[in-house]
């Protein structure tokens, strides 16, 4: 398994928008470089270094077991997070650490132990014959790809000290069938189960697959659509590439649209937004190039970069007042005879005075 099954997907992800989605320790490393020590200790089988707090992360596993139990302590420090890419079977190597990452692929079983509060992005990528893992409670973040490409995976509960799941975290696990995910779960990156069977069961029961009131996949969706009530959030990269999509009606129990929601949704042409709806994220519209007009509820505060990029047939957007914020690139390649219609003095009027864009007052 190569790094680029993750990084095209992670790349769409962050360019349509998931990169809006992700700056609450966007990628581990950057957040780990401020309460991390640089040097690392080996011990034993693993490589770890020392956080700001004393406590320690888990580095690296240099070991060769298939069924690995992370000590709780090691040199007598607690251990609180895995790190990056710590057991990481596909990362590009020395030649003479070689034998020690390939032990990685052989791991069946994983018990990460109380005390972990963090798994880094990458932790157990590629990791293909990893069977079981105990995730335990007091865990609150899982990164980026954390677990993409466990391919023999087949079931995992997430304990209810989980507030994010991160962007792919279980991608590309294709026999993972059973997933339990607990209420305290209040964000979902995208591409977080795409290529999984629990997803695809969820998917043939109904199209729209909604966890903790997101929508976190409409792929499958076809025809005219309308989001259920229970729905807050149209999470990040839910409908994209969904070319079947004609018609969304989005209710008022939506308080997001997420970055790139309806991505590359070419057959969309007509989009029902009710009041309630208070953001519309990077790309949220991206290149729905069969959408003619579209109305902005007054509830919306803030539309973002890009949200239209590319709706080449969108010839009128109604803009209330009530929104303050416009990225400087949310129309880019919009129709050529745009026509954005607001109230005078909005930040709307503004916008497309200094953009160049036609105004027509209501």
């Amino acid at each position: 398994m190569k790094r680029q099954i993750i990084s095209s997907a992670l790349a769409l992800c962050m360019a349509l928008g998931g990169a809006a989605a992700l700056p609450e320790g966007a990628f581990e490393s950057q957040s780990v470089a401020i309460t991390a020590q640089a040097k690392s200790i080996r011990s034993g089988d693993y490589k770890y270094s020392l956080l700001k707090d004393g406590t320690a992360k888990i580095v690296k596993y240099k070991g060769k077991k298939t069924e690995v139990k992370i000590p709780s302590k090691i040199d007598g420090i607690k251990v609180t997070m895995i790190g990056k890419n710590a057991f990481d079977s596909t990362e590009d190597i020395k030649s003479e650490t070689k034998d020690a990452y390939n032990s990685n692929k052989k791991i069946k079983s994983i018990t990460i132990p109380k005390g972990v509060t963090k798994i880094g992005d990458y932790a157990f990528f590629g990791c293909t014959s990893l069977k079981s893992v105990t995730i335990p409670k007091g865990v609150t973040r899982i990164g980026y790809g954390a677990f993409q490409g466990c391919t023999s995976l087949k079931s995992v509960t997430i304990p209810n000290s989980v507030t994010k799941i991160s962007v792919c975290t279980f991608s590309e696990c294709k026999n993972l069938k059973s997933i339990t995910i607990p209420k305290s779960v209040k964000e979902i990156g995208c591409f977080s189960f795409r290529e999984t069977k629990w997803l695809a069961n969820k998917q043939k029961k109904n199209p729209l697959v909604v966890v903790n009131g997101i929508l976190i996949d409409g792929t499958k969706s076809k025809g005219n659509v309308t989001i259920p009530k229970s729905v807050t959030k149209i999470g990040d990269n839910a409908f994209d590439f969904c070319t079947s999509l004609k018609s969304v009606t989005i209710p008022t129990g939506v308080k997001e649209i997420g970055a790139g929601a309806f991505d590359f949704c070419e057959s969309l042409k007509s989009v029902t937004i009710q009041k309630g709806v208070k953001k519309i994220d990077m790309a949220a519209f991206n290149h729905c190039t069969s959408l003619k007009s579209v109305k902005i509820p007054k509830s919306v505060k803030k539309i973002d970069d890009t949200a239209f990029n590319y709706c080449t047939s969108l010839k009128t957007i109604t803009i209330p007042k009530s929104v303050k914020t416009i990225g400087n690139l949310a129309f880019i390649a919009c129709h050529e005879s745009l026509v954005i219609k607001t109230p005078k003095g909005s930040a709307a009027a503004k916008y497309a005075k200094k953009n160049g864009i036609k105004v027509k007052y209501i």
